[in-house]
């Protein structure tokens, strides 16, 4: 526990350096979302009227965790001890865990995160769960969102230059220092499990293969 914490430790204050020179560009699929979204990242600590639920695939992690720390947000992060080295990066991130996946402690990780949200608290999902498949929305969060009825954020990233990890399940993606990173926000609402993967398969703007390397 003490070396995965460590090394958890370590990765956030090496990546809180690294990607301090990103730069970043938001897009709105609905205009009218603006005010709601910055208000809710403004928000500091508990508030029922500001706490949204962000939805992200595994494959932008890296892109979107800076722009989104420090803003009081829970994580729902799996058991594993690959879980606890992000858990230990992401709160030194700026953020608070909560412990859970679809694989491992399921039910458990949903009734968390649902205090966590009933209570006032902002909360992030990695909608692909763990293990994925990639692109494949888990029904954790919609039920999340349905329970708690609070409506969920979906979220992509577009890095204009990056390394592609493509023999990873996730096809993670680490932007290059000091590359445009385009958030792209979908409209803001309640969503099915299906109508929900759809909307963050639209939301991506594909990039092409060349700007890899």
């Amino acid at each position: 526990m003490l070396k995965e914490q460590f090394a958890g430790l370590l990765a956030g204050f090496l990546y809180k350096i690294y990607s301090s020179t990103y730069r970043y560009q938001l897009n709105f699929e609905n205009e009218l979302d603006k005010k709601l979204f910055f208000d809710d990242l403004e928000v500091r600590g508990k508030n029922k009227d500001h706490n949204l639920i962000y939805a992200c695939f595994h494959q932008d992690d890296l892109s979107c965790l800076p722009y989104f720390s420090h803003r009081d947000i829970c994580i729902l992060i799996s058991n594993s001890k690959d879980g606890q080295i992000l858990a230990s990066a992401v709160e030194y991130l700026g953020y608070q865990t909560v412990r859970g996946s679809s694989h491992r402690g399921a039910v458990a990780g949903l009734l968390a995160g649902m205090r966590k949200v009933l209570d006032g608290h902002k909360m992030t999902v990695a909608v692909d769960g763990p293990r994925g498949p990639i692109y494949k929305v888990k029904e954790g969060i919609t039920a999340l969102s349905d329970k708690s009825k609070r409506p969920i954020v979906p979220v992509r990233a577009h890095v204009k230059n990056g390394i592609l990890f493509r023999k990873s399940w996730n096809q993670a993606t680490l932007p290059y220092p000091f590359t445009t990173i385009e958030i792209n926000i979908g409209k803001i609402g309640f969503y099915s499990t299906q109508e929900l993967e759809d909307k963050m398969k639209k939301l991506f703007t594909k990039i092409e293969i060349d700007s890899y390397k």
